[in-house]
């Protein structure tokens, strides 16, 4: 199972994206804009992939991701959907 001190914190995600893998599955998560024009706010989104291959090179239809609040919450929240798809997709 993926634990929150495999994880970088909030402040390193307002700059860079994270990347990391567990047991066949690829996971990313990042800052991003979600919603248009006033609604537009910040979320962090978490990805999810089949090994082999990197994100770039996985095709789309591959990817999974969900978004969730950017903040400390939003990560525990990106974790335990994480740690579920690997128990649906990849355990």
């Amino acid at each position: 199972m993926l634990e929150r001190s495999g994880f970088m914190p909030i402040n390193y995600l307002k700059k860079e994206s994270y990347t990391g893998s567990f047991q066949g599955m690829r996971y990313k998560m990042i800052k991003a804009a979600a919603g248009e024009g006033e609604e537009e706010r910040t979320v962090l989104r978490v990805f999810h992939w089949p090994e082999p291959y990197g994100f770039d090179a996985t095709k789309e239809e591959d990817k999974s991701w969900m978004d969730t609040s950017f903040d400390e919450a939003g990560i525990l929240e990106g974790i335990r959907w994480l740690n579920q798809a690997y128990e649906e997709k990849y355990r």
